[in-house]
Parts: C-alpha cells; sequence; structure tokens
C-alpha cells in the first residue's frame, strides 16, 4: 500500500481514538478539550481529502461514484461536528449526539480503506499518489493552524 494511504490511515486511527474517549468521558472540561483535539485532526484530514485527493477520483469513471459519496459523508460529519461544537459538553443529548457521530465516521472510513483506497489504487500510479500526499499534507498543516 502506498505511503499516502497508510497517511490516510494513520489519520483516521487517531480520529478513531479520540471519538473512544469522547464517547466515554465524563466532564465537561475533559470534552471540551478532546472535542478541540477532535477538530483539529479531522477537519484538516476532511478538506486535505476534498482539495487534494477527491477531485482526482471524481474525474475517472469507476471511482467517480465512491469519490461523491465520501465528498458527501464529509458534508454530513461536518453538519453534525458544528452541532456538537454549539451544543454544551455536558448536555445530555451531546454524548448521544456524539456516538451517532463517531457511527457516521467509523461508516465513513470503513467505505473509504475498502472502496475509495481501492479505486486510487486501481487508477493511480505511484508517482501521482507521491504527488497526491504531498498536496494533502501542505493542505492539513495548512488548515490545523486556523482550527481553535
Amino acid at each position: 500500500m502506498h505511503e499516502f494511504l497508510e497517511e490516510l490511515k494513520k489519520d483516521h486511527q487517531e480520529v478513531k481514538d479520540i471519538l473512544e474517549k469522547l464517547k466515554s468521558s465524563g466532564g465537561e472540561k475533559s470534552r471540551e478539550k478532546l472535542f478541540l483535539e477532535l477538530k483539529k485532526e479531522i477537519q484538516p484530514h476532511m478538506k486535505a481529502e476534498e482539495k487534494a485527493f477527491y477531485p482526482i477520483l471524481t474525474k475517472e469513471k469507476e471511482s467517480k461514484e465512491n469519490a461523491l459519496e465520501g465528498f458527501e459523508e464529509h458534508h454530513v460529519t461536518e453538519m453534525v461536528l458544528k452541532e456538537l461544537d454549539k451544543m454544551g459538553k455536558a448536555e445530555e443529548r451531546w454524548l448521544a449526539k456524539m456516538k451517532v457521530f463517531a457511527e457516521l465516521v467509523d461508516h465513513h472510513v470503513e467505505e473509504e480503506e475498502s472502496k475509495i483506497f481501492k479505486d486510487a489504487q486501481s487508477i493511480l500510479d505511484d508517482e501521482q499518489m507521491d504527488e497526491i500526499l504531498e498536496e494533502f499534507n501542505e493542505q492539513k498543516e495548512q488548515l490545523k493552524k486556523k482550527i481553535k
């Protein structure tokens, strides 16, 4: 598997680890701290994929449908993330929404790592993947600086 896809898998695991901690977190302060950590991981990752990776996949007939679905899953994830951000972390419904959010992320990661990775491996060569990796990392770093 190419280094770029390995990098995505590593990011996915970091997000999943934070989500697990959030699902079992108790206090408002620890939830706020973990939630900020989550935003700093998940938002730059999604936006960098949307700029550096998915557009290339939407140009190819065999990968277009899965890439478009990935875009839409990111959109829904972003909407729920914003709702979680606005809610008080001690609110009773916050944890329930966080668990649903984690299910959305798990579903997306599972599909991306099976379908989208497979598409990428069949249509992109190593040189293209290297270029995507470079662009992805640049985008991600720029976006991380903007999250508070």
